[in-house]
């Protein structure tokens, strides 16, 4: 759920991001449909490693926020792999991992009670 959330989130941030460059949100369903058709085979690979990650550091944590903040780090530094150096985009992918995994957090709690 947390993958998806993510691709969700990240389809969104471009289509606006697009939107805002443009001056029209003419395109802005458009954006989203093509970032998650072309993003969700991308994003489950890189996003299955960095929720791995990030399960198996905060794997011991009394709270669910030491996980939504490493997420966001782990969204960045793969931001800033796939993208090159694209800080901006970078970071609205940090964004979006931080959301994917606050989505989950109710899960995550019930799971821990």
């Amino acid at each position: 759920m947390a993958l998806i959330v993510s691709l969700l989130t990240l389809a969104v941030e471009l289509a606006v991001v697009d939107a805002l460059e443009q001056g029209t949100a003419h395109d802005l369903a458009d954006v989203v449909i093509v970032v998650v058709l072309f993003g969700a085979v991308p994003a489950a690979a890189i996003g299955s490693i960095g929720a791995f990650v990030v399960h198996f550091v905060t794997r011991g944590a009394s709270s669910q926020w030491p996980a939504v903040m490493l997420a966001s780090a782990v969204g960045l530094v793969a931001g800033l792999i796939v993208w090159r150096g694209d800080f901006g985009v970078a970071v609205l992918l940090g964004v979006a991992a931080a959301v994917g995994r606050l989505a989950v957090v109710p899960c995550a709690r019930h799971r821990a009670t």
